[in-house]
């Protein structure tokens, strides 16, 4: 959740948390990792990408085939740094 003005919360034991009175703040979930560290839990996987071709000349397109994987692949790194 995204506070972008002052908000009061209630805490433990009848204590009152302020957050928000210097500019937005956040409030995220954290998790603790494999390795023992606390972090920000992140949910969410990678993208898919299908490419479907279609040729009536397959012996054409196996000649073709390694120049077509690389310009895939650069595509997709293209879209990467692009995040």
């Amino acid at each position: 959740a995204e506070m972008g003005t002052p908000r009061y919360f209630p805490l433990l034991e009848r204590a009152t948390g302020l957050a928000g009175e210097a500019g937005p703040e956040a409030i995220m979930p954290l998790r603790r990792g494999s390795d023992g560290r606390l972090g920000v839990a992140g949910q969410g996987g990678g993208n898919t990408i299908h490419v479907q071709i279609a040729t009536p000349d397959v012996d054409s397109f196996r000649r073709s085939e390694s120049y077509i994987t690389g310009q895939i692949a650069r595509a997709v790194a293209r879209g990467q740094r692009s995040l």
